[in-house]
């Protein structure tokens, strides 16, 4: 086995101890425990969004400019750091700081992950394997998440910080095994940083398939991690004890792990296939505010289908747009659009679940994404033309 099989290998292992972080169904509670609102919760992770917007681009240059590898290690380091600082965290201004570090962490691994294995593959030819390859190494985090989180609800009974202590033996592990990679020989970018930066801006607002997918990926990026925040507000509003958290967490994890494994790459056209997405996203906020019952959270669990495939395809149809010394970057340009739409739109979706509550949040939710998915449809019939390639 070669170096660059050997990344292929351990890619998978990688991702899955970068993505076990089982804290998910206890974090609002635990937020909360602390003496915190949904307000501050959503003002929180909006700090959070504009971090990984003001630290996406400086870390896609590490992943273009100097190696994958480096910035994979340190997205693992400095997501361990800021889990503890958020452990030892007291006050709103010190959480900040570890929210900070997350997403740090978070901006290090966007890109270079993609762009790592997609080099990784191209350079033994096999590139077509791309889509498989991650909808596999998601589907090993799904797994892996959903053993966690069943029992997270338990061990949050027992030790509120025992589930984020084990996140972050979880995210050295990630670091640890980047130790096992090679970078792939690659053509790297020698603009100064700025030029690099307007370089790949110009290339994504230049490319028409592109820049519809920039509105894509800012819609999709509020949709989806609101959508995360919004569980706990709609389990409490049915009256599902915390206790049954971990184990609905678990479930939606098994959801998405099936999905990832049998669906992230067998979509066809990519740009309707992430349309699509968009509105089963829509109606999974919008038919549970209609049929307000703790059963609703089977419609809500579709949104785990997004969760699984939504990546994979955009990277792959990203990753067919550009090329070697822009790819990182325009992948952090991409995450760095979905971060800052959520950056803005998760206060006001805070508020309006402190004056309304869950059941019309959910509805407001629903109608908005629904009726972005219509319109983003009309625009993508008018441009056929790149459709068809995807």
């Amino acid at each position: 086995m070669n170096a660059l099989e050997r990344n292929i290998r351990y890619y998978p292992v990688h991702r899955l101890f970068l993505g076990l972080l089982i804290i998910g169904p206890v974090l609002t509670p635990y937020l909360r425990s602390k003496g915190f609102v949904y307000t501050e919760i959503m003002l929180l992770q909006s700090i959070s969004a504009v971090s990984l917007v003001v630290f996406e681009m400086p870390t896609g240059i590490v992943a273009d400019r100097v190696s994958r590898r480096l910035s994979l290690f340190l997205s693992g380091a400095c997501i361990a750091a800021g889990l503890v600082v958020y452990i030892l965290a007291a006050r709103f201004a010190t959480l900040a700081v570890g929210e900070v570090m997350i997403s740090i962490g978070l901006t290090f691994r966007s890109g270079a992950d993609a762009a790592f294995l997609h080099e990784s593959l191209a350079r033994l030819g096999r590139e077509q394997e791309y889509r498989q390859i991650e909808g596999r190494a998601i589907s090993w985090i799904f797994i892996g998440q959903s053993i966690g989180t069943f029992a997270c609800s338990a061990l949050y009974e027992w030790d509120k910080d025992l589930p984020f202590w084990l996140s972050v033996g979880a995210a050295s592990l990630a670091a640890a095994v980047v130790l096992l990679f090679t970078e792939p020989q690659r053509d790297k970018a020698d603009r100064p940083y700025i030029s690099h930066v307007l370089h790949s801006f110009g290339v994504a607002l230049g490319s028409p398939a592109l820049r519809w997918t920039l509105v894509l990926v800012a819609i999709m990026g509020f949709t989806t991690r609101v959508g995360f925040w919004l569980y706990e507000p709609y389990f409490v509003a049915v009256e599902i004890p915390i206790l049954w958290y971990g184990p609905i967490f678990g479930v939606f994890n098994i959801i998405a792990a099936l999905s990832a494994r049998f669906l992230a790459h067998r979509w066809g056209n990519a740009p309707l296939a992430m349309l699509f997405m968009l509105l089963l996203c829509g109606l999974t906020f919008l038919l549970p505010a209609l049929f307000v019952s703790a059963w609703s959270i089977t419609i809500i669990s579709l949104q785990q289908i997004v969760r699984a495939a939504y990546k994979p395809t955009l990277g792959a149809w990203v990753n067919g747009h550009v090329t070697d010394d822009v790819r990182a970057t325009m992948h952090s340009i991409f995450g760095s659009v979905a971060a800052l739409a959520f950056s803005v739109v998760s206060p006001l979706i805070g508020l309006r679940l402190d004056g309304a509550g869950a059941i019309p949040t959910y509805a407001l939710m629903g109608m908005g994404v629904c009726a972005a998915a219509v319109l983003l449809g009309l625009w993508l019939r008018l441009s056929r033309r790149w459709t068809r390639s995807g």
